[in-house]
């Protein structure tokens, strides 16, 4: 809201797949627990957290918002889809109406990951009872996903790098009629190669 960074979130990667390291060597840890270790912070430091690339609503008021659940997927969504603003949640309950009230009147698409689908509509259902704003949200990774991939735990960042590289188009959009989206498609036709597929949902 302010301009000012909140904390940081400390993940390892694996640098030849790109997935993140889970195990227990890899866990997640947050910078400012390592400043109230230090005694940098006060220890009742309360952390309100925003999503990941909220400091950029403010630069681009215009343009649709991505909200999906990694950091890396946002990152990846902002640089294939340059003509939206790529958010993220942090985790699968990340999703909430405290969050959401930073994106009063945006346009969002909700991308969440597979397995994930039912709890983002309930809360797209309830955000959008209390925040002005319009929401969509993709089924691409329910509907696509193969019993391998679903075993793995695909996230949508894989997905699009994969859809970029294949350039694939094997389904339809659906409730993707809107001027914004359109412009978006005309101004870079590079985008069909990511929303060639998608399965929209319009909240």
């Amino acid at each position: 809201m302010n301009g000012k960074v909140r904390t940081g979130k400390i993940m390892q990667y694996n640098p030849e797949t790109g997935r993140r390291i889970k195990h227990e060597s890899g866990l997640i840890d947050w910078f400012h627990n390592k400043l109230k270790k230090s005694c940098t912070l006060p220890e009742d430091y309360n952390l309100q957290q925003s999503f990941f690339g909220e400091h950029l609503l403010t630069l681009y008021p215009d343009k649709t918002v991505a909200i999906v659940e990694s950091e890396k997927s946002a990152i990846v969504a902002s640089t294939i889809i340059p003509e939206s603003i790529g958010l993220a949640t942090g985790q699968l309950n990340g999703l909430s109406i405290e969050k959401a009230k930073a994106l009063k009147g945006s346009t969002i698409i909700l991308f969440p990951d597979f397995g994930s689908y039912d709890k983002w509509c309930i809360k797209a259902d309830e955000i959008v009872l209390l925040v002005e704003c319009k929401i969509k949200i993709s089924t691409i990774l329910e509907n696509i996903a193969t019993p391998e991939q679903r075993a793995k735990g695909l996230d949508i960042a894989d997905y699009m790098i994969e859809e970029l590289k294949n350039k694939t188009n094997q389904s339809q959009i659906h409730s993707c009629s809107s001027p914004d989206l359109q412009s978006m498609i005309e101004i870079n036709p590079l985008l069909n190669i990511l929303i060639n597929g998608l399965d929209l949902i319009e909240v």
